[in-house]
């Protein structure tokens, strides 16, 4: 599962009020790991920063909401085998600008086709038409983060700065996506527009 960068550790502490000796007692580490961690003067082991962001989590999560909060659940996805020009098709229809991509014979998430990407494509082929008709498999890129539905939005919407959408899982299988809108949404208090990236439509088969 996708966490957070390291840097974040050290604000969100502060932020929570948490010293680093009570995060260090919490998850059985010294404070001078927690120190040299948040100046990056060690490479700490995937379980000790899984077990730091957890600490985090459970602090924060009475104050604040979760991604399944702000999730929704219901996907368009596109297929890896489907043209280009399907997954345009998609997003016109749907008004997104962007679609997580999937195995042609499976639910797992492979990529992410967006429509910048799309015209970007359109203008670097002589024959747009070419373009149009490849396979999504081609031109895709990677795929959007995936995260547990119980993490924290705060840690959400970090993932939201270097991405354009953020899936959330339950027990390892994808159950719903978030965008920034999404996010913007629940601050204002208001449920987000109609046609949105995760409008729904039922995982074709």
């Amino acid at each position: 599962m996708l966490l957070p960068p390291i840097q974040e550790i050290k604000k969100r502490r502060v932020a929570l009020g948490v010293s680093q000796k009570k995060l260090a007692m919490s998850i059985g580490a010294s404070q001078s790991l927690i120190a040299k961690i948040e100046s990056n003067r060690v490479n700490p082991s995937y379980d000790v920063v899984k077990k730091i962001f957890e600490y985090l989590d459970r602090i924060e999560q009475p104050k604040i909401g979760l991604a399944k909060d702000v999730e929704k659940k219901d996907l368009v996805w596109v297929k890896k085998g489907e043209r280009v020009i399907d997954a345009a098709e998609k997003m016109r229809l749907h008004g997104f600008s962007q679609l997580p991509v999937r195995d042609d014979r499976e639910e797992i998430c492979v990529g992410s086709i967006s429509e910048r990407q799309i015209m970007q494509g359109i203008l670097r082929e002589p024959n747009p038409k070419s373009f149009y008709e490849k396979p999504v498999s081609e031109v895709m890129q990677e795929q959007f983060p995936v995260v547990d539905e119980r993490l924290p939005v705060t840690a959400v919407a970090l993932l939201l700065q270097h991405s354009q959408a953020v899936l959330t899982a339950r027990r390892g299988k994808i159950v719903g996506i978030i965008t920034p809108s999404d996010l913007l949404s629940m601050s204002s208090g208001r449920p987000p527009a109609k046609r949105e990236l995760q409008a729904s439509e039922k995982i074709e088969a």
